[in-house]
């Protein structure tokens, strides 16, 4: 959803990479990392606001990376690969908050399950048919990290119990999402080598 207004945001985050530029994007990939095991240590001491605060700082980096690549001319297989396999590994810390918070093991389970095949769908998508599958589905890794951010500040607010509604009702979206990529995939891709 958020991935439908990438020409806009890229615009605002090429402008605040401008002065980061100066150091390569893979220092922010690695440090958009570090913010998440930061976001994961906040959630183990129970710290709901500073998680929430560590958990968009990360997804803060996780974004402006690309932008630096770009201003760099450095954007390219190996920074994104090494970006898609940390993202992997920041949403598997972010799950585990969540779980050092206290949700439900299952919602979380489903959550973090959704997301990865989610992400897994689109890449061996674009590996298989050479193009993108960027803007396909409810919940694309923009979208989780926002409505997570969003599940932290419910938790704030109005506590547990609320905020593991609101997380169940994203993991059941996490796999339609996964659900609408298996579909656009299998629908599109050829059925036998050409």
């Amino acid at each position: 959803m958020l991935g439908r207004l990438r020409g806009r945001v890229r615009v605002v985050l090429e402008a605040a990479a401008a002065p980061l530029a100066v150091l390569p994007a893979d220092f922010y990939t690695v440090l958009g990392l570090a913010g998440a095991l930061a976001y994961l240590w906040a959630a183990h001491s129970g710290n709901v606001g500073l998680a929430a605060l560590l958990l968009a700082v990360s997804g803060l980096l996780d974004a402006l990376d690309g932008a630096v690549a770009r201003l760099r001319g450095e954007a390219g297989p190996r920074g994104a690969y090494l970006d898609s396999l940390l993202d992997r590994v920041a949403d598997i810390a972010y799950a585990a908050g969540f779980l050092a918070l206290g949700y439900p093991v299952w919602s979380v389970l489903v959550f973090l399950t959704g997301a990865l095949l989610t992400s897994y769908a689109r890449a061996r998508y674009e590996s298989l048919a050479g193009r993108s599958m960027e803007g396909i589905g409810l919940l694309e890794r923009s979208d989780r990290l926002a409505a997570q951010l969003i599940v932290l500040l419910v938790h704030a607010r109005l506590g547990l119990e609320a905020a593991a509604r609101l997380y169940t009702v994203l993991a059941v979206l996490a796999w339609i999402t996964f659900a609408e990529r298996l579909v656009r995939g299998y629908t599109q891709l050829p059925r036998r080598q050409s």
